[in-house]
């Protein structure tokens, strides 16, 4: 006889039916590619940017929360921005994998002002694996699979100093927490999720910079959720930062640029809740970027990684 999985990575399911619907991932590192939350950042940070990031939530716990994020983006011609991202997400006996395509046009305001508007669009494939859990009434429940459209979009102003992005980049109702898989569900999604970024960089002098920066995610009936992060950068190669998100956890980062275009980077969160100040997160991250040719219609803003203030 197949083992089933234990009573707890059913509840978290459950849990996941009211809390965690329609959520997007969170990530502590996400000020270093904010593609997979606003579409209009993609051709902001360089020619081609390659990002890759892996964050295990709450270790140790069966079921927690595991995110695999892979995103592409650059520049085209014309002020167009072109992106792709693949988002694998697992929390208990739930899975989904969303595949996205960005497009943005940057705008010049004037010869340092920047404005960026984005579209997404995809599809979301996901799969409910109840077969393989049991309820503490002992019963099975029958899995689900399936898929759903999206579209988001975002809109994302910078200069060479500063940045602030609004976006809800998923619209449209999903079908995947449903424990019926013959419900129809079309329309715009109840709980949409809006996200705000904020950020700035002051150069205290040629060998030290220093980068706060803020993100605020909101969404109908559920708790608002607030980062606070600074970051301090010596010589443009070893970044070090501290970050708290409101009522939830806090965060420590350590990111290294190697050659110019090669940034990894790490992340260790401690939970603040009443889950227990025991539970911890791991991120790691590899992003890679290339410039090419010099594009006179975007600017390098403080949301890019490999920077060098001042610029003429």
């Amino acid at each position: 006889m197949t083992q089933k999985t234990p009573i707890f990575s059913v509840l978290i399911f459950l849990f996941s039916l009211t809390i965690y619907a329609q959520q997007t991932p969170h990530y502590t590192q996400y000020m270093y590619n904010m593609q997979t939350i606003n579409p209009a950042y993609v051709g902001v940070t360089s020619d081609l940017s390659i990002n890759l990031l892996a964050r295990s939530q709450w270790v140790g716990v069966e079921g927690a929360p595991k995110t695999t994020t892979f995103s592409l983006n650059g520049r085209a011609f014309g002020g167009l921005g072109l992106g792709f991202s693949v988002i694998n997400d697992k929390i208990g006996l739930a899975e989904i994998t969303n595949t996205n395509i960005d497009v943005s046009y940057t705008v010049v305001l004037s010869d340092r002002n920047r404005l960026s508007l984005g579209l997404k669009g995809g599809a979301s494939f996901f799969n409910n694996n109840l077969a393989e859990g049991i309820t503490p009434d002992n019963e099975i429940n029958a899995s689900t699979s399936g898929s759903h459209m999206n579209v988001g979009v975002g809109a994302f102003f910078y200069n060479e100093r500063f940045y602030v992005g609004l976006s809800m980049p998923y619209l449209l109702k999903t079908s995947q927490f449903r424990l019926d898989n013959s419900d129809d569900v079309t329309g715009l999604s109840d709980n949409i999720n809006i996200f705000t970024t904020a950020g700035v960089v002051f150069e205290v002098n040629d060998n030290l910079k220093i980068r706060p920066s803020t993100l605020i995610k909101y969404a109908p009936n559920l708790p608002l959720s607030i980062d606070f992060n600074t970051n301090i950068l010596f010589k443009n190669k070893i970044e070090l930062g501290l970050s708290y998100r409101y009522h939830d956890s806090a965060s420590a980062m350590l990111s290294v640029v190697l050659n110019k275009n090669f940034r990894i980077g790490y992340a260790y969160d401690k939970t603040l809740t009443d889950l227990g100040t025991n539970l911890s997160t791991h991120e790691v991250m590899l992003m890679i970027d290339f410039n090419f040719t010099k594009r006179g219609r975007w600017l390098d803003s403080p949301s890019c990684s490999f920077y060098d203030l001042p610029r003429p």
